[in-house]
């Protein structure tokens, strides 16, 4: 019994720190992104226009 919690806490924990590692790279990817609106597909132009000098 103690030796299969033991496995379930540390699977537990190795599942935890992927999580954390997951969550740290999403808030880093997005970082610039302030509002809702900044993220919807619509303003793609818009950004790719001011953030890469693209003229469409």
């Amino acid at each position: 019994m103690k030796t299969a919690m033991k496995e379930t806490i540390a699977t537990q924990l190795v599942k935890k720190q992927r999580l954390d590692r997951e969550f740290a790279w999403i808030a880093k990817e997005f970082k610039d992104f302030r509002t809702l609106e900044d993220i919807e597909f619509d303003n793609v132009e818009r950004y790719a226009k001011l953030h890469l000098g693209y003229i469409f």
